[in-house]
């Protein structure tokens, strides 16, 4: 019998291994470098500089220079909380968010039904004309929309003015300001939904509607009871996502409107909703950064609740098709 060996592991290879691994994560760590100091830059640099200044006392010109203001701890969190201004604007933009996020499923939904029905020709083109709004930049869109609602040289009011009624002057009062803005938006943004309805009725399969057929249903309970619910897993995330948008819309009022006009003194004007009130305090005269700051972290922890919520319904819903 030959006496057999065992083979000899080659000197080294364990080291080498551990080399090979040490230089891919150097390497991972050399790409990834760049995107995690734009981010700490950009994004948690702010935040954090944000929450520096709300606990300071750096509120109106004469504490705008570096060195020239303290901590203050709480205050300005104290001061905002107490203040019905806030409440008020908070109020205003919630009211805001719904009725716009509303608008946006009904007007998405029923362009989606429509685009969505074999008997409509074209509907590669219609899709693409209805969804121009979204494409449009904002700001483009907020200074067309404020000349259409010009109170005297506007085509809106000119037309109402052709069939005989006088028309209001829409940006310059409250409740019409606020149905103005409340317009533009649902304009911007239901090519949205349009969108992610067409995608989620075109998987909907057609037996259940041919099933529903034979039972005798109508058009309304094959809506609330076939459509509306297998939408629902594109429909909630959708609506959650568009909400967050809007309580951070800032650039489309504050081009039409400006936050006013102005209903009560002393109180912010009726189209001020929360970024644009936030602006107004910090860079209109006051200067109040502190306040902002303090401000801005409150309306951060809200935007970061609706986020955690708008994760945890994608997570169940997704749940839906696995």
């Amino acid at each position: 019998m030959h006496n057999q060996t065992m083979p000899i592991p080659a000197p080294g290879r364990a080291g080498r291994v551990a080399g090979i691994r040490a230089r891919q994560t150097l390497t991972a760590a050399a790409y990834l470098a760049p995107m995690m100091a734009g981010l700490l830059l950009i994004n948690v640099f702010p935040i954090l500089y944000t929450f520096y200044i709300s606990l300071t006392n750096r509120n109106g010109p004469a504490r705008f220079a570096e060195g020239t203001y303290e901590l203050t701890g709480f205050q300005n969190y104290t001061r905002l909380l107490s203040q019905p201004d806030f409440y008020l604007v908070l109020g205003r933009t919630m009211i805001y968010a719904v009725s716009c996020v509303f608008l946006f499923f009904v007007v998405g939904l029923t362009f989606a039904l429509i685009l969505n029905n074999p008997a409509i020709k074209g509907r590669a083109l219609w899709r693409t004309l209805l969804i121009l709004p979204w494409a449009v930049p904002y700001w483009i869109t907020a200074l067309i929309w404020k000349f259409l609602f010009h109170g005297q040289y506007g085509p809106i009011n000119q037309s109402l003015r052709l069939i005989g009624i006088t028309p209001p002057d829409w940006l310059l009062n409250g409740a019409t300001a606020f149905f103005a803005i409340t317009v533009v938006n649902v304009w911007l943004s239901f090519p949205f939904f349009m969108l992610i309805l067409l995608g989620g009725l075109q998987a909907i399969p057609g037996e259940l509607y041919e099933a529903a057929d034979l039972d005798g249903a109508g058009w309304w309970q094959k809506l609330f009871r076939i459509t509306l619910p297998l939408l629902r897993p594109v429909a909630v995330p959708a609506v959650i996502l568009s909400l967050i948008t809007t309580l951070k819309i800032f650039e489309t009022i504050f081009l039409m409107t400006g936050g006013g006009p102005v209903v009560r003194l002393g109180q912010p004007g009726a189209t001020e909703l929360l970024l644009v009130w936030a602006y107004n305090q910090g860079f209109q005269g006051a200067q109040r950064f502190g306040l902002v700051g303090a401000f801005s972290i409150v309306v951060f922890v809200i935007l970061l609740v609706v986020t955690l919520v708008y994760s945890r319904v994608t997570n169940a819903t997704r749940a839906v098709y696995e």
